[in-house]
C-alpha cells in the first residue's frame, strides 16, 4: 500500500505505468477536489497481459477516476450540511429550552414565593378565607411545576435511553378515567364528555405511559376550548387498532402548523390564549404512542370548528412464553 499512499500524500498517479512505486501490482490514482488536493485513490489493477495502457485506456481510467472524485466530494458536501443542519438544530432546542426553562419554571415559582411571603408577613391580617386561597395557590402552582419536571424528565428518557415497556392489561375506561381525574383535580372548571362503550376489550399496553399520553392531549385540549364547552373524549375499536380521540371547539389549527404541534418546544397560539405551556405534552404524547407501534396525528374538528387528536394503539397480546426444554 506504499504506492497508494504515496499517491495522497503527493496527489498525483503512483505505482504500475508510473514512475514511482512501479514495481506495485496496481495502479492508484488521486481522487482530487476542485483545489487539486487529494481526497482518496481509487486503485486499478490490470492482467499481465497489459504491460502498458493505450492512451483512450489511460484517459478512461483518469475520466473514472474523476467521476468517483467528484462523486465522493457530492457526498461529503451532503454529510457536511447535514452536520450543519444538525448543529443548527441542536442550537434551536437549546435556545427553546433555555427560554422555556427561564418562562415556564420562573412563573410557577413566582407565585409560590409570592403567596408564601404575603402568609409570612401578613397571614394574622388576613382572614381565613384569603389563607385558604394562597395556599391553595401554592399547591396549585407546585403542582404546575412538578408537572413541568416531569415532563422534562419524560423527554430526556424518549430521547436517549428510549421507553422500556412494562405491558399489562387494563380497561380503557379505567386508563381514560384515570386521565380525566387528575385532570379535573388540577382544573376543576373543566367539563368532561366522555364516550367510552362498555363492551371495549382491555388492553395490553404500559399503563402508565398511555394514561399520561392521555392526560397531555386531554390538557391540551383543555387549554383551548371556550370556558363551559366540554372536552369531547371518546374510543372505539377499529379493526385491530384502538383509537381515542379528543376534540376541542377551540380555535383550531392552522393546516401549516398542524404536524409541527407534535415538534418539542412548539407552541401554537390559538385565540386569546398565546402561548401557553412548554411546548412538550403534545410531543411526549407521540413518543409514547409510537413506543406502543402507534401513531398520533391532529386533524380539524367537527364542521371544522377545534382540533381532534386522534391516538391509535395497535391491539396486542402477550406471546406466549416457549415451551420448557426437558430434552
Amino acid at each position: 500500500m506504499a504506492a497508494a499512499d504515496w499517491a495522497l500524500r503527493h496527489g498525483q498517479p503512483a505505482g504500475r505505468y508510473t514512475d514511482t512505486l512501479a514495481g506495485a501490482d496496481w495502479w492508484f490514482l488521486p481522487l482530487l477536489d476542485g483545489e487539486g488536493r487529494a481526497i482518496g485513490v481509487a486503485g486499478l489493477q490490470f492482467g499481465r497481459q497489459h504491460p502498458r495502457l493505450a492512451p483512450e485506456q489511460r484517459q478512461l481510467a483518469e475520466a473514472m477516476a474523476d467521476d468517483i472524485a467528484q462523486a465522493a466530494l457530492r457526498t461529503q458536501l451532503v454529510t457536511e450540511l447535514e452536520t450543519a443542519h444538525l448543529h443548527n438544530e441542536t442550537e434551536r432546542l437549546r435556545s427553546a429550552l433555555l427560554s422555556s426553562v427561564s418562562h415556564d419554571l420562573r412563573s410557577p415559582l413566582a407565585a409560590m414565593i409570592g403567596s408564601a411571603d404575603s402568609l409570612s408577613n401578613y397571614a394574622e391580617a388576613m382572614d381565613a378565607a384569603d389563607r385558604r386561597a394562597l395556599l391553595d395557590t401554592i399547591v396549585v402552582e407546585g403542582e404546575r411545576l412538578d408537572r413541568y419536571i416531569q415532563n422534562l424528565l419524560d423527554m430526556t428518557r424518549l430521547g436517549h435511553d428510549g421507553l422500556k415497556l412494562n405491558r399489562d392489561w387494563i380497561g380503557v375506561d379505567e386508563l381514560i378515567g384515570s386521565a380525566a381525574r387528575r385532570l379535573r383535580r388540577y382544573q376543576p372548571e373543566v367539563r368532561l364528555s366522555l364516550d367510552i362503550p362498555a363492551d371495549l376489550a382491555p388492553i395490553w399496553v404500559h399503563p402508565a405511559l398511555v394514561e399520561q399520553a392521555v392526560f397531555n392531549v386531554m390538557e391540551n385540549a383543555a387549554r383551548f376550548s371556550p370556558p363551559g364547552v366540554p372536552v369531547q373524549v371518546r374510543a372505539r375499536q377499529q379493526d385491530s387498532t384502538l383509537r381515542i380521540e379528543v376534540i376541542d371547539e377551540g380555535p383550531g389549527i392552522p393546516d401549516a402548523e398542524r404536524t409541527r404541534i407534535f415538534d418539542m418546544f412548539y407552541s401554537v397560539e390559538r385565540g386569546d390564549g398565546g402561548r401557553r405551556g412548554t411546548g412538550l405534552g403534545l410531543t411526549i404524547c407521540q413518543g409514547m404512542i409510537g413506543a406502543h407501534g402507534g401513531q398520533v396525528e391532529a386533524l380539524p374538528g367537527r364542521d371544522g370548528r377545534g382540533t381532534l387528536v386522534r391516538m391509535t394503539l395497535p391491539l396486542l397480546t402477550p406471546q406466549p412464553a416457549p415451551a420448557p426444554d426437558n430434552g
